[in-house]
């Protein structure tokens, strides 16, 4: 018979057995020490970040508000003539007002050819030379028919002065009887054999007169055909007509030059260019060719001198528009020229037009008008390249620095024409420092001057 143990049956037994049932939870520090001390720290850290402006100490700055388009037109030009709008275009660097051809004057074959592409030559230099032993041999025969031609002459004057003696002898003798006619003392048949004789004479002085006019005819002739084979023989010898720099090679040794066809470059043995004469060449859009007019101001940047703007004058327009890319084209003749330029180098070109009839100009998208333009001191703006710039802008709300990227106008010593990026009523930092970034605290230091 089984025995049952009934005290697990009373309150005591069944908390000693629910005791020894249950175990005690393992300790969890990760989940309830490191990972809230985790989340305290990071959140102190953004809190930290986020307030590093309001705890880093303001800089000291120096402001000046910027200026109406109107007024800043005034300051910058000072007459009613101020640059309207900026019209800007791509175009390509040229001769002015165009290269030159040095074309060899006589047909023949080039002998040799003297001179490389982009070398400098100077006015009168011989290029190259063409194959001569035809134009000398022309020259000798010239130079004798000229010696031909001097000794006729001589020989015609020589027969001349003959004949004239023979004539003032004929007649002469016929003088001396003539006043012995009709007396008898001479027979009729006599006389008249005399003044035939006379009269013979006569003309045979004068067919030698007619022979020395003729013999000093053809030595004139003889000697302009002379001049003709020295002058064919020079120009066998190419010279340039001008000084400059050589800017395409067009033949080759052994070429045969011709110059006859249609071809304006037939004979041509090398083209040309003065490098302190250069011009723009610009592709305008028609919707801003009515904008632009001769005389106006166009500042040319190229990549090969970036940053460097060269200053040039609309000089005059091509009349005759491109349909396809609907344009028409302008040139502006570059003031100073450097050598880095070179014909067909691409370039960027801004005309800054003078006309009081100032429409709206896009940039960037956005429309500017002309009476929107601001003017800003030239210390408060940096990072300056053909059409751009930077400057630091009070925000007075927060007392603290704004980055804006400007659309540049004109640019002098103390004043930039700014088209797109301030407002009336901004304030810039002038001469901004050097630690300075976007929403930085900076404290006005000249608060009571500015108004």
């Amino acid at each position: 018979m089984t025995t049952t143990d009934l005290s697990a049956l009373t309150r005591t037994g069944a908390a000693r057995a629910a005791t020894a049932a249950v175990r005690r939870p393992p300790r969890r520090l990760f989940t309830r020490v490191a990972l809230p001390t985790t989340i305290v720290l990071a959140a102190a850290a953004l809190i930290a970040y986020a307030a590093r402006e309001t705890l880093r100490p303001a800089i000291d700055v120096t402001v000046e508000p910027v200026v109406s388009g109107g007024e800043g037109a005034a300051q910058i030009d000072g007459n009613a003539n101020a640059p309207g709008e900026v019209v800007q275009a791509p175009g390509w660097i040229e001769a002015d007002p165009h290269a030159i051809g040095v074309p060899a004057l006589e047909p023949g074959v080039l002998k040799e050819l003297l001179v490389l592409d982009g070398q400098r030559v100077e006015a009168g230099q011989i290029v190259a030379r063409l194959v001569d032993d035809a134009a000398l041999l022309n020259l000798r025969s010239a130079r004798a028919e000229v010696a031909i031609a001097e000794a006729a002459l001589g020989e015609a004057r020589a027969s001349a002065a003959a004949e004239e003696a023979r004539a003032e002898e004929a007649r002469d003798a016929l003088r001396r009887v003539e006043p012995l006619a009709g007396t008898g003392a001479i027979p009729e048949n006599e006389l008249a054999a005399l003044r035939l004789r006379a009269a013979t004479a006569d003309a045979a002085a004068a067919t030698s007169r007619a022979a020395i006019a003729r013999a000093e005819a053809e030595l004139p002739r003889a000697r302009v055909a002379l001049d003709t084979a020295e002058l064919a023989l020079s120009r066998h010898s190419v010279r340039t007509p001008i000084g400059g720099v050589v800017l395409q090679r067009l033949v080759e040794p052994g070429q045969r030059l011709m110059n006859e066809g249609n071809d304006p470059f037939t004979g041509v043995v090398v083209r040309l260019y003065d490098p302190s004469r250069l011009q723009v060449r610009v592709d305008i859009p028609l919707p801003d060719a009515a904008k632009v007019s001769v005389g106006d101001e166009v500042e040319v940047s190229t990549e090969t001198r970036p940053g460097r703007t060269f200053k040039a004058t609309l000089t005059r327009f091509v009349h005759e528009a491109d349909i396809q890319k609907n344009t028409v084209q302008i040139k502006a003749a570059i003031a100073a020229p450097v050598p880095e330029l070179k014909p067909d180098m691409l370039a960027k070109a801004r005309i800054i037009t003078r006309g009081t009839n100032r429409g709206a100009a896009t940039h960037g998208g956005e429309a500017t008008r002309s009476d929107e333009v601001m003017l800003a001191p030239r210390a408060a703006v940096t990072d300056v390249t053909s059409d751009t710039g930077v400057a630091w802008v009070i925000d007075r709300q927060q007392s603290t620095a704004d980055r804006r990227t400007l659309r540049l106008g004109r640019v002098t010593s103390d004043r930039v024409e700014v088209l797109h990026g301030l407002r009336h009523g901004d304030r810039v930092i002038v001469n901004p420092p050097p630690g300075l970034t976007q929403g930085t605290k900076v404290r006005v230091t000249n608060e009571g001057e500015v108004k």
